[in-house]
């Protein structure tokens, strides 16, 4: 039901772990354009919700946060969240090993942490804009929220996360019509981002911009890598197991199990043969 689907993820995997073992540069380069596309739906995302009436700030941040994924798609770049589901598939389908699952991981979510950070640095040379001005009291409110949550609940709402942020790349993967990709994408991330769930890529940009320079105490650097930990781990059995795995085993199970409908006319055979007993 699903092959076209799962055949395409997975050699997205093998094409992905091929370029950190061949091309490492050019992937982590890639990577870290995703890690600041991510920065900058943050950006849009705190600056609108500073000011958006509290009962709607937390849809109004989901709504503008899509525009994140949406760059990463259509730019093209290298997200970790993303290779949480591709990277099981290509292993599944025999395009790729079991060690360039951790490999691709690992390099993927450095890379993403390099733009991240870098974005940040660039950002407060720019002033901050409304993050590190007047909205910056409901942007270190948030901060802290994310550091001092239990570890529970990061691993519970980084699973939560990834599994629409996956299920946004696997829906619009599914088409080739751009204005489709757009909206499907769109629903996800504005639920996991009204939800207040947890992306590991996204907190790196914010973890960066609430650490450089002036900061309140509840904000430590101790809390970002707890939070970090915690929300990648979420974010990894997110994608692999709720999407990858969820969908593998389903066409596996669906392959096993096949209707073939009776011919009209043998149907009638039969109803006539039960007639005469």
């Amino acid at each position: 039901m699903y092959q076209d689907s799962i055949t395409s993820f997975a050699e997205a995997g093998g094409h992905k772990a091929r370029s950190v073992r061949g091309q490492f540069l050019a992937f982590l380069i890639g990577a870290a354009m995703a890690g600041a596309y991510i920065g900058f739906g943050d950006i849009i995302m705190f600056t609108a919700g500073a000011h958006a009436d509290p009962a709607w700030a937390h849809l109004v941040m989901g709504v503008v946060f899509s525009s994140a994924l949406t760059i990463v798609v259509f730019a093209g770049s290298e997200l970790f969240t993303g290779t949480a589901m591709c990277m099981p598939l290509a292993v599944l389908k025999g395009q790729g090993r079991i060690w360039d699952v951790p490999l691709v991981w690992c390099s993927t979510w450095i890379g993403n942490l390099v733009g991240a950070v870098i974005l940040a640095a660039l950002f407060h040379m720019a002033g901050g804009g409304v993050l590190l001005g007047d909205g910056n009291q409901a942007f270190f409110a948030a901060v802290s929220a994310k550091m001092s949550a239990s570890s529970l609940e990061l691993f519970a709402r980084g699973i939560l996360c990834n599994w629409l942020v996956c299920l946004a790349i696997w829906m619009g993967g599914r088409t080739d019509n751009a204005a489709a990709k757009i909206m499907l994408i769109f629903w996800p991330i504005t639920i996991f981002v009204a939800a207040g769930f947890e992306h590991s890529v996204a907190n790196m940009f914010t973890f960066s911009m609430a650490l450089i320079g002036g900061h309140p105490a509840s904000v430590t650097l101790a809390g970002a890598i707890r939070n970090l930990v915690w929300v990648t781990f979420g974010n990894l059995l997110g994608g692999a197991v709720f999407v990858a795995l969820g969908y593998w085993a389903q066409s596996q199970s669906s392959g096993h199990v096949s209707f073939v409908p009776t011919p009209a006319p043998a149907r009638a055979k039969i109803f006539a043969n039960l007639n005469q007993k």
